[in-house]
């Protein structure tokens, strides 16, 4: 009954807009794994395993590892160095630190999944009670480098933390099991990207299947699964946009990045943005695929014909097929004699068309990597690196999938850009000009209004929106919805962390609990909650939290911490120590366990074993305030 309420509506729908439309694309539809479609398509799916999409996400297996480890990489701004190494068949990483050839640090974590198919890098995860984290090293395969992965360089190494969310996981990897109120947990990991991410949701084609009902493929198009070739040529493109048209990322109302389906249109789901720069149209980030073919004459004079597909076959590994076979695919369209190259210029080139008309070129984003530009042309060079994107003229964000984006869209598109890539503030002002056109009294306009206060640091300015707005108007029916997102635990979060800073502790637990509320299992979250607990004397509410947090992540570091400075505070200065070693032992430049634990032993009398503490904050951060005052305290000891 449920798959003939899904063939009715979808019926309904395609008559209306005069297009028939697969009937997987309905949410009620499930997905039923790789393992399924590999027992009637046996060749496709041995044939698929082997490519870079069907490697994309493994166990941290030696057989699946492309990496050579010998050598280590060593962080001069942390003065850490790193060891990754098998033991047997299991891959871990060491992180130690010298001073004077003498260890004072030493940390080793297990490595659980391999990201990247080698045919540029391998990256790697590791998973610590289903909360994923990326580790600090990766190996670029092309070049045999051993470094730091992409963003952790120029003095941006986050250890051990950087949290591997949705956006990440969804496309590197089939769809995942997540944990809704969360950033980065999962409850379970697929191994790879699969059929269904091209293909749709498989439920509905396996009943049809298992029932006898077989469609001849020859004749009839079979709605219950997609064939790409079977859509338009814009949708073709859109399932292979998902997740080669990397960028800005801009969820439309209501979606997430469980929502896009093949078959349906990239744009109702998501927008993606890519800053534009004057002079600089030959610099691209590495998942940029489908922005440069669209760029080509190829794509341009072909009249939007020319899809992915055209020159690709998703079942079979690039490393596997000849020059020959993506210049059969040139000739198909370049085949009249003036199209084609003399043989002295096609002799210089081994008759291969790619390398000239398609270089291989570095990307902005990823170090130590060359890719195929998908940008077709005719190049005397390819230098795409002639300058540097801070001495050009910044443009604007291109809304490369979408022509007419909503002013919605563009605000959260400039305020993303400015948070998770470049803190220049031509990002907020643009946004402001959007934001001017937004209504706050509604779900989004709260979220993208605080959003911006937010990032301006304007702590008075969301204060004055929620006293306009109302407390209890906002906690009882605008920050109410949990999604993947978790936008409103997020705006919840935000308004609480400005009450801490207006030293409004009432109204900033209650914001804080909102938010925990919605997003139980955003760490941070409780982590800030469980601070203003301990400051409003909530002591024992506040051991909850910390407890709660190292329960479900015995590595986040300020939740030891903060234990350590509860229990010191209650008089138990040995359980505070502990707490502040294993803070340490899993960070040692952790600046406030640091702090804490030289107060610590100042006030228990060994003015010595402080000053260690002292002089290595004052090598991790020499501007930090409390420096003073600790010497300062030491010389009145």
């Amino acid at each position: 009954m449920c798959f003939v309420r899904i063939f009715l509506l979808l019926f309904l729908f395609s008559c209306e807009n005069k297009e028939i439309t697969h009937l997987n694309i309905n949410k009620e539809v499930k997905y039923v794994g790789m393992n399924i479609c590999a027992s009637c398509h046996t060749e496709q799916y041995e044939s698929f395993i082997r490519t870079g999409m069907g490697n994309s996400l493994r166990p941290a297996l030696k057989k699946y590892s492309s990496s050579v480890f010998d050598q280590t990489i060593y962080d001069t701004a942390l003065n850490l160095s790193y060891y990754p190494h098998w033991l047997n068949d299991s891959l871990f990483i060491q992180e130690y630190a010298l001073n004077n050839n003498d260890t004072i640090h030493n940390l080793t974590r297990k490595v659980d999944y391999i990201v990247g198919s080698g045919h540029h890098t391998n990256s790697h995860l590791i998973n610590n009670n289903g909360y994923l984290y990326q580790a600090p090293f990766t190996f670029y395969t092309q070049d045999s480098i051993l470094d730091v992965p992409p963003g952790f360089e120029n003095n941006k190494n986050t250890r051990f933390d950087r949290k591997m969310g949705l956006e990440c996981i969804a496309c590197h990897n089939a769809y995942p099991d997540f944990v809704l109120g969360s950033e980065n947990k999962y409850n379970v990991i697929p191994e790879g990207i699969d059929c269904e991410r091209c293909h749709g949701a498989g439920e509905l084609h396996v009943q049809n299947i298992s029932q006898g009902k077989i469609v001849d493929t020859t004749h009839y198009v079979d709605y219950s699964i997609i064939n790409p070739k079977d859509l338009s040529n814009e949708l073709q493109n859109d399932i292979c946009a998902r997740c080669h048209l990397q960028g800005n990322a801009v969820l439309q109302r209501g979606k997430s990045f469980f929502d896009f389906r093949p078959g349906m249109r990239l744009k109702d789901v998501m927008d993606v943005y890519l800053p534009r720069y004057e002079g600089l149209e030959n610099k691209f980030i590495m998942a940029s695929h489908v922005d440069r073919m669209k760029l080509s004459k190829c794509y341009i004079n072909s009249e939007k014909e020319m899809t992915c597909i055209s020159c690709h076959n998703p079942h079979l590994s690039v490393k596997e097929m000849t020059p020959e076979y993506f210049n059969n695919k040139c000739f198909s369209c370049h085949s009249l004699p003036h199209e084609t190259c003399s043989s002295s210029t096609s002799d210089k080139h081994n008759n291969n068309c790619i390398s000239c008309h398609m270089p291989s070129s570095s990307t902005i984003d990823i170090p130590h990597v060359t890719i195929t530009d998908h940008k077709i042309g005719i190049f005397e060079t390819h230098d795409n690196m002639v300058n540097e994107i801070k001495d050009t003229v910044f443009l604007g964000l291109d809304c490369i999938n979408n022509n007419n984006p909503s002013f919605e869209s563009k605000v959260q598109a400039y305020l993303q850009q400015y948070e998770r890539f470049e803190e220049r503030n031509y990002y907020l002002d643009s946004a402001l000009y959007y934001l001017s056109h937004i209504d706050v009294l509604n779900d989004l306009g709260i979220y993208v209004h605080f959003y911006y206060l937010f990032l301006k640091n304007d702590y008075d300015g969301i204060v004055d929106k929620v006293y306009q707005l109302g407390v209890n108007n906002l906690l009882n029916n605008f920050l109410i919805t949990k999604d993947y997102s978790n936008k409103d635990g997020w705006t919840a979060y935000r308004i609480g962390e400005s009450f801490i800073k207006k030293n409004n502790l009432d109204f900033a637990i209650k914001f804080y609990q909102q938010a925990v509320k919605l997003a139980p299992y955003n760490l941070e979250f409780r982590n800030k909650y469980g601070v203003a607990l301990f400051q409003d004397n909530k002591t024992r509410f506040a051991i909850d939290e910390f407890e709660f947090i190292l329960n479900e992540d015995n590595s986040y570091i300020s939740a030891y911490n903060n234990l350590g400075y509860i229990y010191f505070s209650l008089g138990n200065p040995k359980k505070a120590l502990n707490y502040y070693d294993y803070a340490l032992k899993m960070n040692p430049n952790h600046e406030s366990t640091l702090i804490n634990k030289a107060e610590l032993l100042l006030l228990s009398n060994k003015k010595k074993d402080a000053f260690i503490y002292i002089e290595r904050l004052l090598k991790v951060n020499p501007q930090n305030i409390k420096i003073n005052q600790l010497l300062k305290t030491i010389d009145e000891i």
